[in-house]
This record gives C-alpha cells, structure tokens and sequence, in this order.
C-alpha cells in the first residue's frame, strides 16, 4: 500500500503493536513534511499532546519528485535502516531513534526532531558553530573506522558489504555526481552567465581525466560503511547537538566520500558569504576542526594506524569535494546557500569563484597533502 495522508490513519492502527508509541484510541494530527526529492515524511503527533509525535518516513516504489514513470526501488529504506542501527550502536545518539521499521511496507518509524533546524539554514544565516564541525567530525571518524577494512575481521567486512550493497543508489551518485554534469545532460542548469566557464570545464581533459578516476576509485574501493549522502542539509542541530539523517544511500565503499560531501558543501556557504569574511573565517575553521577531530577518531580505534591510510582518505575527500561543488553548480541537485541569492551579479561571481574552486581541488586532490594547504587556497 501506498502511503498518503487519506491511508496512513489505518496503517498506524495496524502498526500500532510494532511503533508502540501512541494508544489504540489517541487522536492524531498528520501532517507531510520535508522536501527530499526521493521520499515522503510525515509527522504524526497526538492531537491533544503535540509533544507526543514521531516521524514516518516512506520510500514511493519511485522518485517522488518525479513521478511513477521513473521507478526506484523501495529497497533504499532498507539500507537506511540498516545504516540507523549500526550508526546508534557505533555512537549513540547521533542519528534518530529507530520505532519501527516495516520493510514490507518500506516504512520507518523514527524520533521526531521537531525543534531542530537544518544545519544548511544555520549557515546560510551566517550561524558557524564548530561543536557542530567537531560532533560531524567524530561521526564519521568513529563510523569510519570501526567498520574499516583494515580494522576488523575479515568475516565482518564480508558482512559490511552483504549488508551495504546499495548498488541501485550508487549507481544513481555516480552518474548524478561524477558523469552527468560534465556531459550534456538534460538534468543539468546553470545560471546564465556561466556558460563559457561550463564549456571550458567539459573541454578540460585534465579534469576529466581525475573525474573518471575518482569515479573509479567511489564505484570500487570498499573500505567502510559510507553515509552517501552526508551534506549540510543532511543534518539537523538542536541545542548544539547534531544528528545526521537521511542514510538511504549507505553503502560499502569509500569512506572519503562522506568526508568530501560535507567539506563541499562547507565551500559553497564559504563562496555564499563573499561579502562577510568573519563568517568565512568560521567556516575555515570549522573545516579544519572536522579533519582534526575526524583523525584523531581514526587514530583511536587503531593504534598500528598507516599514516597513508589517512592520507589516501585525504586525498579521495578532496577529489570528491570537488566534484561535489561542481555538480551543486551545473547539475541536476543545486543548494539554497547560492540559489537563494538574488543579485545575479553576485551570484554569477560567487558561483564562478567556487566552479574554479572546485576545478582546483579534483585536478589537485592527488598533490594536497593537509587541510592547512586547501583553506590556503580560499
């Protein structure tokens, strides 16, 4: 059954046993909310207590922002509520509590963080807290490396990649990030203004070369369980608690990833705040206390740790930040910290800035060594 708001009544009667969140008898108040492009949330809370309330979330048997002609297989949920529970076993609290998951039904049942904003929003008014860099840092530091090839038994990885084996969104990554925007494809946009910078892009045989190699290394390197999607607007912050949502393109793979998407986006408020260098300031900062508490997580869980395991991380995450800048720009998924701009002056210098930044950082990813030498680019 398709969830909608006229049938989810009578879902969560027959669900009741299994959420164990409301009475049989509690009236509800249901209301959709969130706008993923994949997915349908809703929040459903007790009429008389509004504080009593969860979140479901429903994966559509397609792409909702698009429609029942371009199916999706419903099984993204499943890695996402795979991808919850070894995230609350790893470091508790980092992401929402997991009610209910009804594979059947391709239904999560989750906690409900209604007072938390966006971390996206939070930068795009200038709000930079680096607890937030720091707790992102140690999320991905922890996840990253107590499920590390090199870390644990080899019967463990083996089920890391049984479990993790979100092929069907990973293929979709890899053509959305690292293939379609330097081709012409009908998903991509621009701003007018940045077509000659587009071209010189797609003619850059240079950086196209590094493209296809970093697609390479994302489609086969399997070295940790990888959020896949982790941008600013994959986190929400309340009272200086971040939790990362979301997790439907986990996957076994390279562990840079995660790493590169959040720092990319980071950038792109960094070119968004051209004009307000005490923000950009904090930005850098935050970048830079991502990677420190990120490694010193790493460097934790393994004493006997290669120092070019870290370094190879370094160099796929800035290779990936790269490509994840661009593709924000001339692709399919643009972000509201440089669309919401309205000055198209502005917007056009902002935007040709963080092209040729991101431009930079795939040609160079290899020959970057510490984060110190990339914020010495800004």
């Amino acid at each position: 059954m398709e969830l909608n708001l006229a049938t989810l009544p009578d879902y969560l009667h027959r669900r009741h046993e299994e959420i164990r969140i409301f009475e049989p008898e509690t009236q509800l108040r249901i209301e959709e909310i969130g706008d993923g492009n994949l997915n349908t949330v809703y929040r459903v809370s007790d009429a008389a207590r509004p504080e009593r309330s969860l979140v479901l979330k429903h994966a559509p048997p397609y792409i909702k922002i698009l429609g029942p002609d371009y199916p999706l297989s419903t099984e993204r949920l499943t890695y996402e509520s795979r991808a919850l529970e070894i995230y609350n076993q790893l470091v508790s609290g980092t992401v929402p509590a997991q009610y209910d998951f009804d594979e059947e039904g391709s239904v999560i049942a989750m906690e409900d963080l209604r007072d938390a904003s966006v971390l996206r929003d939070d930068l795009i008014s200038g709000s930079v807290d680096t607890a937030v860099a720091e707790q992102i840092g140690r999320f991905m530091g922890i996840v990253h490396s107590q499920t590390y090839v090199d870390n644990v038994p080899e019967t463990t990885a083996q089920h890391y990649r049984q479990q993790f084996a979100n092929t069907t969104m990973q293929s979709i990554t890899a053509d959305y990030v690292f293939t379609f925007p330097f081709t012409e494809h009908e998903t991509n946009f621009w701003t007018p203004g940045l077509e000659p910078d587009v071209q010189q892009l797609k003619a850059d045989t240079g950086f196209l070369q590094q493209a296809v190699h970093l697609k390479h290394i994302f489609l086969t390197a399997q070295q940790g369980i990888t959020h896949g999607d982790l941008h600013t607007g994959s986190v929400l912050v309340q009272d200086n608690t971040a939790k990362v949502i979301d997790a439907e393109f986990a996957f076994y793979g390279p562990v840079g990833f995660d790493i590169g998407l959040y720092w990319a986006n980071y950038f792109l408020s960094f070119f968004s705040h051209q004009d307000t260098s005490h923000v950009q300031s904090e930005l850098k900062t935050a970048i830079v206390q991502t990677w420190h508490t990120y490694t010193a997580e790493f460097k934790l869980a393994d004493s006997g740790l290669k120092a070019e395991t870290l370094e190879n991380i370094f160099h796929d995450a800035i290779g990936f930040a790269g490509l994840e800048m661009l593709r924000r720009l001339i692709g399919a998924a643009h972000v509201k910290d440089i669309e919401s701009i309205v000055d198209l002056s502005r917007k056009i210098s902002v935007e040709k800035a963080a092209l040729q930044f991101g431009t930079t950082l795939v040609k160079q990813h290899q020959s970057l060594h510490d984060i110190a030498a990339v914020i010495a680019m800004l």
